[in-house]
């Protein structure tokens, strides 16, 4: 059974959701609600909870904002699209990912090097089971094309450009709370890691390009931070 691990009320309306495999934030105020990713597409009823966690409920969702296209930050949000017109944005470079023109997510291909070890079959297994082969592209996505995002909720979200997991990966910054949101960029845990609670990074099979993937994850290393909230892993507190 699908479940919420954790869980955070970062600052106010700012919770963070560490779900069965990959994370989400509810930004909330003023009537409105504001999502950052929001988990594989077979948690859905999960993102409806953390809203209701929140105090509203998804006919208070304005608007989503991916950080990438992979399958399991898309989650949901074409239905949403579709069904109650919820904007969906990302970054202009990586809105050939998020509409499926193209698709930069692993292959099993690149995962038969890999197949052999511990967890890896069973990571495989799951993240179909939760809809990570499913038709997520958005045909209707936006690019983002400011510098800061203003929210309907009152929060700013400073974006910070991190290429190399995808294209067009990008981080989000919130100034006031001075939490990051990193994406897949950084991540504090993941089934393929052995560490957990720790700052790092996915294996470079799942980077688009491993280089500029490391390279990003450096610079993120010099943002001021109080508040790591990561794709995948529970949040940390620096």
């Amino acid at each position: 059974m699908r479940a919420i691990r954790s869980l955070t009320t970062v600052a106010p309306g700012i919770l963070f959701v560490e779900g069965p495999a990959s994370n989400w934030t509810v930004f909330h105020g003023k009537g409105r609600v504001e999502l950052v990713d929001c988990g594989y597409p077979a948690d859905r009823l999960l993102v409806e909870e953390s809203i209701r966690a929140a105090g509203l409920d998804l006919s208070a969702l304005a608007r989503i904002i991916v950080t990438h296209g992979h399958s399991d930050h898309l989650g949901a949000a074409r239905a949403w699209n579709e069904r109650y017109g919820v904007e969906v944005l990302t970054s202009a470079s990586e809105l050939p990912n998020v509409r499926r023109e193209i698709t930069e997510q692993v292959t099993v291909g690149e995962l038969l090097p890999v197949a052999l070890k511990r967890g890896t079959l069973a990571w495989a297994v799951a993240a179909i089971r939760a809809g990570g082969l499913g038709e997520v592209g958005i045909p209707s996505a936006q690019a983002i094309t400011v510098d800061v995002l203003e929210l309907s909720t009152g929060h700013r979200l400073e974006v910070v450009p991190t290429p190399g997991h995808t294209t067009g990966h990008a981080c989000f910054f919130e100034p006031e709370a001075e939490a990051l949101i990193t994406g897949d960029a950084v991540v504090t845990g993941h089934p393929l890691l052995t560490d957990d609670g720790e700052l790092q990074q996915l294996p470079s099979f799942f980077h688009h390009d491993a280089e500029r993937a490391e390279a990003s994850a450096q610079r993120l290393s010099l943002c001021e931070a109080r508040w790591v909230l990561p794709g995948h892993g529970p949040a940390v507190r620096l």
